[in-house]
């Protein structure tokens, strides 16, 4: 039987099968009818169980349907079917494991993630070929709309019934850290390793195991270090999958660039192995298709409806986009008519506490910045504007809140989250602890806070949903904001179960107006935005990428190199980019050779035929070029960096340790230099 015939995910699915039934027919019918009619269903099969075994299973598996909590209107509302138990315990070998395997996934599915069935949806892209043929898979879906559920039992299928690692791919490290914290009981319960990398965490290559197999959670940086690794030491064939959550950040600058590096070199060395990738939006999918050699499944359905707003000034226009018509997509809905003194208007121009107070204390909002600086300052905005009563709602767990808050931060708390908090209201961006983040998120599922201000990062990964989301601004920092950046923070709006809506609105200015319409409305999705990034900075990304070919012996020749390159998205957008590929490869050879990091080795070759002797060109890496793939040093930094350890090498002062200390110091640290009299000066200080 082939491994995509019977597996964990046809298991899981086909558990999910038997229509509810009211309760009444459920009390009219004994256990006797119950067994009958579960025997003459649709699958039936010949069971093979001896009478006890039989008994055990159906104890253990039969579920009370009336138990379960409401489901959206668009779900095929079902429960585990003991028939469907019972075949398929007769396939799994040993067949013993089955019934304990099956029963704790759906058990741990709904203890931690209050889920009893699939959507309609998920049933139909778990049941698509690719899926079953372990052939790599792209499919988009609203944010909110359960993708990631999809790619965790793909998942979770490679490692308990095909036996091999996964790699899962998150593009913040804060997403990286909840996605861990998320996951770690289904690790503990099922019995793989659980293995965070981002930051600081993370070790090259990761520990060989024997019996377990083993899920790395990692940021784009750490899963490119971790690939290498894995490639340096011939381990890509314990590899059984790799998914990549928010595909579409391939074609966003520098990251993107080291994204589809990743994925040239993973298709290059294994292309047996699972590509998964997903995304609330994709743009170039074609591109996308032939650069992974994919199949695609897209779906438009959403949980709860979204409702999109603009405001300007004081007049919020409903975004229509039904209407075929460009100057009829923003109709205007209504005037806010939160009273503002002239104070308050000087202090909030925008009105953004108009729009916060319709929501906040009885639902919960969330507020977009464009910086880290900008959510600190508009929390305290906001709660300039509330009313003292607030104090009094979840007063005593709010000050739980706080008193956990400074306990994880050894006594110290920043001046904002302790006035901000008694109100209901916090910031979330990266500048907080990862304990931090957690007890803030935490607090705002339970409804301890109703209004988060937050940057970006919020919006991709973190499941954090709202009754309504803000965006104070159409910019993510300093540049306008991308219709994909859009998706993920709208997003965000509706909570499955609490709400039969969600409201997304932009706060804009006039003269934002026409490029917000462009944004919302023009952009054709399907051409434009995941455009191959390798040959921005210089052709920085390229120059990394052959180093690491060369380095990991994935490639030595000249036309190997060139092999490599052709298998990148940007070979298969070059004519479009204007690019030429064999002279980019000429140029960063060239300048590999000239930073001594890569040097040429000739050999003979013998040519039998004509008698003649032939001199083929190699290219390996120099000592330095092999510590810098390993390192994951910059390549414009490898020769500073080698200097200033040599220097200080050579006047190593080992009376104590701070010399070492100061050679620990990061190498690269933005706009700042600390020389070694200023660390010896504070250390002298303490």
């Amino acid at each position: 039987m082939d491994d995509f015939d019977v597996d964990l995910i046809d298991e899981l699915c086909s558990s999910f099968c038997t229509p509810c039934t009211s309760q009444n027919t459920k009390n009219d019918n004994d256990t006797k009818n119950t067994n009958e009619s579960l025997v003459l269903s649709n699958r039936k099969r010949t069971s093979t169980l001896n009478p006890l075994d039989s008994s055990k299973i159906k104890k253990v598996c039969l579920l009370d349907v009336s138990n379960r909590s409401i489901v959206d209107e668009y779900d095929e509302i079902s429960t585990l079917d003991e028939s469907a138990l019972q075949m398929l315990c007769e396939e799994w070998e040993p067949k013993s494991q089955f019934p304990t395997l099956l029963t704790r996934v759906a058990g741990l599915l709904e203890k931690y993630r209050n889920i009893q069935s699939f959507h309609t949806w998920q049933k139909k892209c778990l049941d698509l070929p690719a899926r079953r043929k372990n052939q790599n898979l792209i499919y988009t879906l609203p944010t909110s709309g359960g993708k990631t559920l999809v790619a965790e039992i793909m998942m979770l299928n490679c490692l308990l019934h095909r036996h091999l690692d996964a790699i899962f791919i998150l593009p913040f490290v804060a997403v990286v850290q909840e996605k861990v914290r998320s996951l770690q009981p289904f690790a503990d319960e099922l019995g793989f390793h659980l293995e965070e990398y981002a930051a600081s965490k993370g070790r090259y290559p990761p520990i060989k195991r024997r019996m377990k197999r083993s899920l790395y959670i990692c940021t784009i940086e750490k899963a490119n270090s971790l690939i290498n690794s894995l490639i340096e030491n011939h381990r890509m064939a314990d590899l059984g999958i790799v998914v990549v959550d928010e595909l579409h950040m391939i074609g966003e600058g520098q990251r993107g660039a080291i994204l589809e590096s990743l994925l040239t070199k993973v298709r290059s060395v294994t292309p047996q192995l699972q590509i998964i990738g997903m995304s609330a939006t994709l743009a170039n999918i074609d591109d996308l298709l032939k650069f992974l050699d994919a199949q695609f499944y897209e779906e438009r359905f959403r949980p709860v409806e979204l409702e999109e707003y603009v405001k300007v000034n004081d007049i919020v226009y409903k975004i229509d986009r039904n209407n075929s018509n460009d100057n009829n997509q923003l109709i205007e809905h209504r005037r806010l008519d939160f009273k503002y003194t002239k104070q308050h208007l000087l202090n909030d121009p925008d009105r953004l506490v108009g729009l916060v107070s319709e929501v906040i204390p009885n639902d919960s909002c969330l507020v977009f910045c464009p910086s880290k600086i900008n959510c600190e300052n508009v929390a305290r905005l906001i709660i300039s504007f509330m009313p003292e009563k607030l104090l009094e709602d979840n007063r005593e767990k709010r000050s739980i809140l706080l008193e956990s808050l400074v306990e994880v931060n050894e006594g110290n708390l920043c001046d904002t989250l302790k006035t901000t908090i008694p109100y209901g209201v916090a910031y979330h961006h990266s500048g907080l602890t990862g304990d931090e983040r957690q007890l803030i998120e935490e607090a705002f599922l339970d409804g301890i806070l109703t209004c988060l201000t937050c940057t970006s990062t919020l919006s991709t990964g973190v499941n954090l949903p709202a009754k309504r989301v803000i965006l104070r601004s159409p910019y993510v920092g300093s540049q306008f904001l991308t219709l994909a950046q859009y998706k993920q923070m709208s997003g965000r709006a509706g909570r499955t179960g609490q709400s039969q809506t969600g409201e997304c609105y932009v706060i804009a200015h006039e003269k934002d107006m026409k490029q917000l319409r462009e944004m919302l409305f023009t952009i054709d999705e399907n051409n434009t935005g995941c455009d191959s990034h390798l040959a921005i900075n210089n052709n920085y990304a390229i120059k990394q990428l052959i180093l690491n070919a060369i380095s990991l012996k994935m490639c030595s020749s000249y036309d190997s190199l060139l092999n490599l390159l052709q298998k990148t998205l940007l070979a298969l957008q070059a004519d479009r980019l204007d690019i030429n590929l064999e002279n980019i490869l000429d140029e960063c050879l060239q300048y590999l050779i000239d930073a001594k990091i890569v040097h040429i080795k000739e050999q003979e070759n013998n040519d039998n035929s004509n008698e003649k002797i032939k001199k083929e060109i190699f290219y390996e890496t120099t000592k330095l070029g092999k510590a810098t793939v390993e390192g994951s040093v910059e390549l414009g930094l490898a020769n500073s960096l080698y200097n200033h350890l040599a220097i200080s090498l050579i006047n190593m002062n080992l009376e104590n340790p701070l010399h070492l200390l100061y050679i620990t110091i990061p190498f690269d640290l933005p706009n700042i230099t600390i020389g070694f009299r200023q660390l010896v000066d504070r250390v002298s200080n303490l």
